[in-house]
C-alpha cells in the first residue's frame, strides 16, 4: 500500500478570509476587543484592503466584490512548504486551479508570495501558498 500524500503545513500562517462593511470596525473588535495581534497589512498604511490577525485575514468589501457578492466568506489560506508538490498532486487528481500557481509581490508589503486558488468539492476557495 502506497503512503498518503501529505502537504508540510506551515500552521501559524493558515486563516480564514472575511469580507468586512467596515474594516475599522472589524479591526477594532479583533484587534482592540478580542486582543488578537495585527500581523500583516495589505495596502497603504492608512486605507489597508487587508488586515490579518491570528487566524483571520480581515477583506475590505469593495464596491465590486466579484462572484459571491452577498457572502462574507472569501477563501482558506494553507501556508504550505511544498506548494509546487501539492499543486501538481491536485493537478494530477484533475482539479482545476482557479489561480494557477504564480509569484505575486504583495503591495504594501513588498514580499514575494507564491500562490494558487482552487475550488473544493463544494466550491469554496482554497488558497495555497507559500513565501519563498
Amino acid at each position: 500500500m502506497s503512503e498518503p500524500f501529505v502537504a508540510q503545513v506551515e500552521a501559524a500562517r493558515n486563516h480564514v478570509a472575511i469580507k468586512v462593511k467596515d474594516l475599522d470596525a472589524a479591526v477594532h473588535f479583533y484587534h482592540d476587543l478580542v486582543g488578537l495581534p495585527i500581523l500583516m497589512k495589505i495596502g497603504p498604511e492608512d486605507h489597508p484592503r487587508s488586515v490579518f490577525v491570528s487566524g483571520i485575514q480581515l477583506m475590505r468589501q469593495t464596491e465590486d466584490p466579484g462572484p459571491g457578492v452577498h457572502d462574507v466568506f472569501d477563501h482558506i489560506g494553507i501556508a504550505v512548504d511544498n506548494l509546487e508538490e501539492v499543486c501538481a498532486h491536485l493537478d494530477a487528481a484533475g482539479c482545476q486551479a482557479e489561480t494557477p500557481l504564480e509569484r505575486r509581490t504583495l503591495p504594501g508589503v513588498n514580499r514575494d508570495i507564491l500562490l494558487a486558488f482552487y475550488r473544493d468539492p463544494d466550491g469554496n476557495r482554497l488558497e495555497l501558498f507559500h513565501f519563498p
